[in-house]
């Protein structure tokens, strides 16, 4: 919820020109995650959860990164770059998939997953514009700067063997 506000304070004289540039802003964003899912697609593909997740989370890190020194529109869109880099729920659903067995193991792994992120989408909006309140918009964008990174910490003790564990076969019928 920051952003509306951010593009307000970034475009000269607001108003419709603001609106015009947050809409603007979230199209290039949503073509971008768009291209980005494709290519994730092949990263996991290729090189593995592991692999995915630390492009995931770095490609996080960099976009809030950017966020957090943006002091023009070009900038706020400069930001949304990396974003196309970010996906990770593609990244657990596939880790879902390598490591669940087929059928009721795996449907409720993905719908706790699904539910999970539906729950991150509520909240962390709710907790940015909380941090934002304080007139800090860019206090948010530091601290998942910060998680991303850690995130990525996280990720390398994941263990080696996980992008080669071969998907269970359910055998009962």
């Amino acid at each position: 919820p920051i952003e509306p506000f951010l593009v307000d304070k970034l475009v000269k004289g607001g108003g419709q020109d603001a609106t015009l540039a947050l809409g603007r802003v979230e199209a290039f964003f949503s073509v971008a995650q768009g291209l980005g899912s494709l290519i994730m697609g092949y990263i996991l593909d290729r090189f593995g959860v592991k692999t995915g997740l630390i492009v995931n989370f770095l490609a996080c890190a960099m976009q809030y990164y950017i966020l957090s020194i943006t002091s023009s529109l070009e900038m706020l869109f400069l930001s949304k770059v990396p974003g196309m880099m970010m996906g990770g729920f593609l990244c657990a659903q596939t880790a879902i998939a390598k490591v669940t067995a087929e059928g009721n193991e795996r449907i409720t792994a993905l719908g706790r997953l699904t539910s999970s992120y539906t729950v991150g989408g509520f909240f962390g909006p709710f907790l940015g514009g909380v941090l934002g309140s304080s007139g800090d918009y860019f206090l948010g964008a530091k601290l998942a700067t910060a998680g991303s990174l850690l995130a990525i910490g996280l990720v390398m003790l994941l263990p080696a063997g996980l992008d080669s564990v071969a998907p269970v076969k359910n055998t009962s019928k």
